[in-house]
């Protein structure tokens, strides 16, 4: 799958509708909801270049890894006050090898329940 038939670069592009929690350009990476949430908050951090995995990223440019993982965290406590389901804490989780429904690096960010 290449950026042209990715769902996140649509939706970061405009092309695809999408709920947008937090987008920030400086970083350019995004917190999106979920089409398919697992709990009552589930959210993914991605980053606006097209990088097939998280394991991809990992691996071709670590620096940008640390920064999506940093910013996955950041920018959900940030949602907190607006949140009160992350009053309880939130879990991150990556998917590391061939399960990947939509081929672009994401962390989830999940509610605890």
């Amino acid at each position: 799958m290449s950026e042209h038939d990715c769902l996140f670069c649509a939706i970061l592009q405009g092309e695809e509708p999408a709920k947008i929690i937090h987008k920030d350009e400086a970083a350019q990476m995004a917190l999106i909801q979920s089409l398919h949430p697992e709990g009552a908050i589930h959210w993914l951090a991605i980053p606006f270049e097209h990088v097939v995995s998280v394991e991809a990223l990992a691996q071709q440019n670590a620096a940008r890894f640390q920064e999506l993982i940093a910013f996955a965290l950041a920018a959900t406590w940030q949602q907190v006050d607006d949140f009160p389901d992350l009053h309880h804490g939130f879990t991150l989780k990556m998917h590391i090898g061939p399960f990947e429904t939509i081929s672009h690096a994401k962390v989830h960010i999940l509610s605890v329940e």
